[in-house]
């Protein structure tokens, strides 16, 4: 992460850096997303779960973009973000969850810019998350090292221009010490969004670098008819913190690399750690062994009728 990058992220937070995802990334991104939707009435678009879907649920696993497997699998660890998420994050960070956005000029779908974080990252009593986090999306910075309490990184599958609509924030207000006046959180309409706001344009393989405590949210889209915006968000943590209430089980994504098991990691102070590895194993070998006895049951059940 260059000298001038830190400086920008510090004061402003956030950066855009430039062609993070080369075109045959883009395609098998978007292939694989588009196919998704097509067979899904309701697509599993993320795992920042707050709630069961169904029963069938599990308990500390959600349903992931990591599923569509591909280069969905490789963003995990892309190199050419890893200098980035070890400087505003430290050298053990772990993925804490995921999911995709979809903006379009749909006239049944109510379009709000809703303004969250800032004010060191709490946001105040009225903030839409700050309320719950616990202070979790803390930033600052001391003695040569930022500190973050979760990272996000919003890979880009199309083009957007500003005026378009899509991801734009408040520069500077993740060292706010006053959470954001109520009159400005929320805008029905561009014309209603303050001058204050920034609107990031960007280019299709491009992402966005942001901590969560900056002020920020998705300006109602006004792109051309029939475009969107795709947006895959991937969200880091310190190895011992955590936003979602559902972890990874990296049993459900064959075919990872060891780096890739360790940031799937539960959280905990001693991060990848020999320790904690073995006891997420047991975790992981329990599930599969009642996976295997409810399909078994239900077997007994079925023949049984």
């Amino acid at each position: 992460m260059h000298e001038d990058e830190q400086y920008l992220f510090d004061l402003r937070g956030f950066i855009v850096v430039r062609n993070v995802l080369q075109q045959p990334q883009i395609d098998d991104l978007s292939a694989r997303l588009e196919a998704h939707r097509a067979e899904n009435a309701s697509p599993i678009l993320g795992s920042d779960r707050t709630m069961f879907r169904d029963e069938n649920d599990t308990a500390w696993s959600a349903a992931s973009l990591l599923e569509l497997g591909g280069t969905y699998i490789d963003l995990i660890d892309l190199p050419a973000l890893t200098p980035y998420l070890t400087t505003l994050l430290g050298e053990h960070f772990r993925l804490d969850h995921d999911y995709a956005k979809i903006d379009s000029k749909m006239p049944e779908r109510e379009k709000t810019l809703y303004l969250h974080g800032g004010g060191q990252g709490a946001g105040g009593p009225a903030d839409l998350v700050g309320p719950s986090d616990g202070g979790q999306c803390f930033y600052r910075y001391s003695n040569g090292r930022f500190f973050n309490g979760l990272i996000a990184v919003a890979f880009e599958l199309d083009d957007v221009n500003a005026s378009d609509g899509g991801f734009a924030c408040i520069p500077g207000s993740h060292k706010s010490n006053l959470g954001l006046p109520s009159a400005w959180r929320h805008s029905k309409t561009q014309a209603e969004v303050p001058d204050f706001v920034e609107r990031v344009a960007v280019c299709a393989g491009d992402a966005i670098i942001f901590t969560e405590a900056c002020a920020h949210g998705t300006v109602p889209w006004e792109g051309r008819p029939g475009s969107e915006r795709r947006t895959l968000f991937y969200k880091y943590c310190p190895h011992a913190v955590a936003w979602s209430p559902c972890y990874y089980n990296a049993d459900n994504y064959p075919g990872l690399t060891a780096k890739q098991r360790q940031m799937l990691l539960p959280p905990s102070a001693y991060g990848p750690h020999k320790v904690t590895e073995k006891i997420w194993q047991k975790a992981q070998d329990e599930q599969r062994e009642l996976r295997q006895l409810r399909a078994e049951l239900a077997k007994i059940k079925g023949s049984s009728e």
